[in-house]
């Protein structure tokens, strides 16, 4: 009774989401189902955890060093734990996925600054984001070919500053989307497309 009781609640929880979350998605009804049900595949309990988001990317990315795929898995969990509770929902999945595979610019830009304010103040620095691009770089190197470390701090340097234009070495949302959106060099190099 235990199983049959499981996915009896997880197809009614699958309902009311795609109800509320599924016109609000970038996704056609029948993508958002295909979504929720990987979603319940791999994550049968409906939360998922971050060490259980950081396993499965370790688990994705082979060639990289545990570290590196650790942080960065971290933060991409963030950047999906939307009210910042320890767990990704199958909303805030359905969400995320979105804003990745089908948002517009806007939308992934919003997405990224997430990703790259490491300590949730609020504001990047250019070394977070110099952090950030160097270990999403680090994957990308094993799978497709990045830009060095030298060359990637350098772009960063450049366009961090020409972004900060009054020089506070931090940027908020706004002027990090506003500016990057409008750096073809950091575009190239962002973890979305």
């Amino acid at each position: 009774m235990g199983i049959l009781w499981s996915r009896l609640k997880q197809r009614r929880e699958m309902r009311k989401v795609l109800s509320k979350v599924g016109p609000t998605t970038h996704f056609a009804k029948h993508e958002a189902e295909y979504w929720m049900k990987i979603f319940y595949k791999d994550v049968p309990t409906g939360k998922l955890s971050e060490a259980e988001f950081v396993e499965y990317f370790g688990n994705f990315y082979t060639a990289t060093d545990d570290r590196s795929k650790s942080t960065l898995a971290r933060q991409i969990f963030k950047a999906f734990d939307r009210n910042n509770n320890g767990h990704v929902s199958l909303r805030e999945y359905l969400m995320g996925m979105s804003t990745l595979l089908r948002g517009d610019a806007l939308e992934k830009l919003e997405w990224s600054f997430i990703l790259f304010d490491l300590d949730g103040d609020g504001l990047v620095s250019k070394e977070d984001m110099e952090g950030v691009l160097m270990l999403y770089n680090d994957l990308r190197m094993n799978k497709e070919g990045g830009k060095s470390d030298e060359q990637l701090a350098a772009i960063v340097d450049q366009e961090f500053n020409l972004i900060d234009r009054a020089g506070k070495g931090r940027l908020g949302k706004r002027q990090f989307i506003e500016g990057v959106s409008r750096s073809f060099r950091l575009l190239d190099i962002m973890p979305i497309r």
